[in-house]
């Protein structure tokens, strides 16, 4: 009886978060990239994504390799432009938010910096070893059937970089950032 009673407990804290409709579609998305340049024929194409990507954190500096955190539907959703590398020619571009659908997100996204500041220390044990989770802008060479890896030249303190959860490593503590849209607010 008790545990069911935290366990409701627990459920109201929680917080749906409805995140935009995709502005581009998985079968969308990969008949655009295989089609390739319209222009010019050429296979070899610029995706640029908002995709999260997970941070090491000592004393809340990055420590350590950081590693991406999404699968290829969050590329997918994430992806704002697609432009062929040979001749320029923009095949897709997306305005809106990615996770909140507001106007002019995407711009706002990747002009403001980050306003979840990540902490020095776990507020609950003190620990150090913290791991961040963020949106980042990232590259993603497509040629024909394959991509590259995805790469991004943004740290914390860039433009373009939103911190939206950090946990503690040792006491798996959690600080989450729901409200407003993480990304364009």
């Amino acid at each position: 009886m008790m545990a069911d009673a935290l366990y409701f407990q627990r459920l109201q804290l929680l917080t749906v978060v409805r995140l935009a409709a995709m502005p581009l579609s998985e079968d969308a998305f990969t008949a655009l990239v295989d089609a390739g340049c319209t222009a010019c024929t050429s296979k070899k194409l610029v995706i640029e994504s908002i995709v999260v990507q997970t941070l090491p954190l000592l004393g809340g500096e990055p420590f350590g390799p950081s590693s991406w955190g999404y699968k290829g539907e969050d590329l997918v959703r994430g992806t704002y432009r697609i432009a062929c590398e040979s001749c320029k020619k923009e095949l897709f571009t997306a305005s809106a938010c990615l996770r909140c659908d507001a106007a002019g997100g995407v711009a706002r996204a990747l002009e403001q910096e980050n306003t979840f500041p990540l902490p020095a220390a776990c507020a609950g044990c003190n620990s150090e070893l913290l791991t961040a989770t963020a949106y980042v802008p990232a590259v993603v060479l497509y040629e024909g059937k394959r991509a590259n890896k995805a790469r991004t030249q943004t740290t914390p303190e860039d433009p373009g970089f939103h911190a939206i959860r950090v946990e503690c490593k040792r006491c798996r503590d959690v600080l989450e950032r729901r409200n407003p849209c993480p990304l364009c607010a």
